[in-house]
C-alpha cells in the first residue's frame, strides 16, 4: 500500500467522515480565515501622492486659489485606476467659489499627475479625480 493511502486508511479510522480541512495545520487555517486582502503598494501611492500634492498645492504653485486648500484624504478606487483627492478650503467663507476651484484643479491635472509619478517613481500612475468637500463636513482620518 502506497504511504499516501495509508494515511487515509489510519485517519479513516479515528473519524467519521475526512473533510477537505483534514490534515492542515490549524494555524495556518487561522491565518488565512482571519486575513484581509489588503494592497500595500495602494496604500502607499495613497500616501505618498497625498503628502505631495498637499506640497504641490501649497507651494509651487502660485495660484491664490491653491494656497487657501488642504488635501484631507487620497485613495485608490476599487479598480486601482483613479487617485480620489478630497479637498477643501481652510477658509469658510472661500469655499463658495467650489466650480472654480474644481475648473482650475482639474487644469493641474496632468502636473500633478507627473509630479506623483517622478516621485513615486512609478511607470503608471492612476488618473486623477478631485472631490471638493464642504468645509463644515468632517471627514475621519482613521483606516479601518
Amino acid at each position: 500500500m502506497k504511504r499516501s493511502n495509508q494515511w487515509l486508511v489510519e485517519a479513516s479510522k479515528l473519524c467519521n467522515r475526512l473533510d477537505h480541512e483534514d490534515g492542515i495545520d490549524p494555524r495556518i487555517l487561522a491565518r488565512k480565515l482571519d486575513s484581509k486582502p489588503r494592497f500595500y503598494k495602494a496604500e502607499q501611492l495613497s500616501k505618498e501622492a497625498r503628502r505631495i500634492i498637499s506640497i504641490v498645492l501649497s507651494g509651487e504653485l502660485s495660484d491664490p486659489v491653491f494656497q487657501d486648500l488642504e488635501v484631507i484624504d487620497v485613495n485608490c478606487n476599487s479598480s486601482k485606476q483613479f487617485l480620489i483627492i478630497k479637498v477643501r478650503h481652510i477658509d469658510a467663507n472661500s469655499s463658495l467659489e467650489s466650480n472654480h476651484t474644481l475648473t482650475k484643479l482639474n487644469t493641474f491635472k496632468g502636473y500633478l499627475r507627473s509630479v506623483i509619478a517622478q516621485s513615486v517613481k512609478r511607470k503608471r500612475v492612476p488618473a486623477l479625480k478631485f472631490q471638493l468637500v464642504a468645509a463644515s463636513d468632517e471627514v475621519n482620518d482613521y483606516a479601518y
